[in-house]
This record gives structure tokens, sequence and C-alpha cells, in this order.
């Protein structure tokens, strides 16, 4: 049940950050990015880790995939910084999302594949 519950938020968390990348762009018709998916983002991307890590088993591949998946965020983010700048699309928002998206899920993420093997492979 953890770990079913720990997906679900995990990607809740995942979309929310996802809305708040593309939400300057306009990809999302009318919607702007809320102080919902702002606090979102980060509360259910943490809540659905620790939930899948307390449902047991050998945890190493949690923090590959919650790295990998916060770096693709990352790196969508400030390729989302980038285009505007060199002209390549106008953004119909402001870009503020874009910088929380950045240093949130880019420091996060460096976090998560920084940790040390041995608590990746429990002896």
């Amino acid at each position: 049940m953890l770990k079913i519950s720990g997906a679900v938020l995990l990607m809740i968390g995942l979309a929310a950050g996802i809305a708040l990348v593309v939400s300057p762009f306009g990809l999302l018709g009318s919607a702007r990015s809320s102080l919902t998916a702002w606090i979102l983002f980060p509360g259910c991307f943490a809540a659905g880790s620790l939930l899948l890590a307390l449902g047991g088993g050998a945890i190493g591949w949690l923090w590959k995939v919650c790295s990998a998946l916060l770096l693709a965020l990352a790196t969508a983010s400030a390729l989302g910084l980038a285009l505007p700048v060199l002209g390549l699309v106008e953004t119909a928002g402001h870009t503020l999302s874009l910088w929380y998206v950045l240093f949130v899920a880019g420091a996060v993420g460096t976090a998560c594949a920084l940790v040390p093997g041995a608590l990746a492979a429990p002896s």
C-alpha cells in the first residue's frame, strides 16, 4: 500500500513540476502556474519518495530514478529559459516558475545523484 500511494504522490509531484515548466509558454491553455503547483511539486515528490522508501526493499533504484526525473525537469527548465533568449520562442507569461523548478529540481536531483553507493546496495 505504501508503494502504490508513494508512486501516485511521486507522479503528482512530477506532473506539477511539468506544469510549472510548460506554463510560461501557454501550453496549458488559459491556466497559469498556481500556488498549488508550486507547493505540490516539491511536497508530493518528497512525500512520494519517502513512502516508496518506507515500502521496503532496496532503495538504491529510488535514488537513481528520483535523480533522473528531477535532473530532467531541471534541464527542461533551463532549456525553457534559454529558448526565449535565443529568440526561438516567445513566453506567454513570467518565467519565475522556470527558475523555481531549475533551482529546486537541480539541487535535490544533484543531492540524490550524489548519494553514496553504500546506501544503494545494503550488505
